[in-house]
């Protein structure tokens, strides 16, 4: 959908680097996001913009809700922010903590028109 002829994602934060988006698909009220707290400032290992680095807070996520339907995922709704404005507008819990991963958990109602 965003025009690139090919897949590329190896695994690295931001998904799509050049363009500093991370892409999340959700089936589950939770979005797992990893060791770092979105609105971080702490640099990312990535190629600087000019005289500043690049932060964790400068991300912008695209967050994707679907429900899955048989062998189809539908996406039913998305959600961008940025990565300094994540915490705003969803609250971040430790749960368990085994992991050491922060995950989130969204309402019941937050894709719906």
């Amino acid at each position: 959908m965003l025009g690139y002829a090919k897949y590329r994602d190896v695994g690295r934060f931001p998904d799509i680097p050049h363009q500093l988006i991370e892409v999340k698909l959700q089936t589950s009220p939770t979005i797992d996001l990893g060791l770092v707290r979105p609105d971080s400032t702490e640099p990312l290992d990535v190629r600087r913009l000019g005289d500043s680095p690049v932060r964790h807070c400068d991300v912008r996520y695209a967050i994707f809700y679907a429900e899955t339907e048989g062998d189809f995922v539908k996406i039913r709704g998305v959600y961008v922010t940025t990565g300094e404005a994540f915490p705003q507008r969803f609250p971040l819990f430790g749960g368990n903590v085994l992991n050491k991963k922060i995950q989130i958990h969204l309402p019941a109602n937050f894709f719906e028109s």
